[in-house]
């Protein structure tokens, strides 16, 4: 990841700018450093790193507030005295491939209340999970792929754009 590394040497560059190698400084340096990066992403060849940041934090603000929405949800499912669970089980077709991203896959899941995951199948391309308190089994489908979307966003690179020669 050449972004990355690039961002870090300009951490380094500004802690010895500072005169002061601290962690207070390397994150600033670190910060500074991704601005430089962001703002010149195609001159300095890094337009994939800061893509895939920004999806990264933008995946990481989708979560939040699905993670809390889903503890409100349930909270308010356990509080009720005859609650509506429709519990069931889907089965979810994928396009994320890896170990890594399909377990990242299932750990998101798996922490949002309301959801489990069960498994794969055999070709990893099925995710089956069980969950309760969805509409229907819709709506709990179109919540998984909506995870996986947005992780697709973060793991998949995009290819850069065609370069223009003058």
């Amino acid at each position: 990841m050449r972004g990355f590394t690039l961002n870090l040497l300009l951490a380094v560059v500004w802690a010895l700018f500072a005169g002061e190698v601290s962690t207070r400084e390397l994150l600033i340096g670190f910060a500074l450093g991704f601005a430089i990066l962001a703002l010149f992403p195609w001159a300095l060849g890094t337009g994939e790193y800061v893509r895939r940041v920004f999806a990264g934090l933008s995946f990481l603000g989708f979560f939040l507030r699905e993670l809390t929405a889903a503890n409100v949800h349930v909270a308010l499912l356990a509080l009720r005295p005859r609650p509506e669970l429709h519990p069931m089980i889907v089965a979810v077709p994928l396009r994320l491939r890896g170990d890594g991203a399909l377990t990242f896959l299932a750990a998101v899941i798996g922490l949002t209340p309301g959801s489990l995951v069960l498994g794969f199948s055999p070709d990893r391309r099925v995710l089956y999970a069980h969950v309760i308190g969805a509409p229907s089994a819709e709506s709990a489908h179109a919540s998984i792929l909506e995870v996986e979307e947005r992780l697709l966003r973060v793991a998949s690179p995009h290819p850069a754009p065609p370069e223009v020669h003058p």
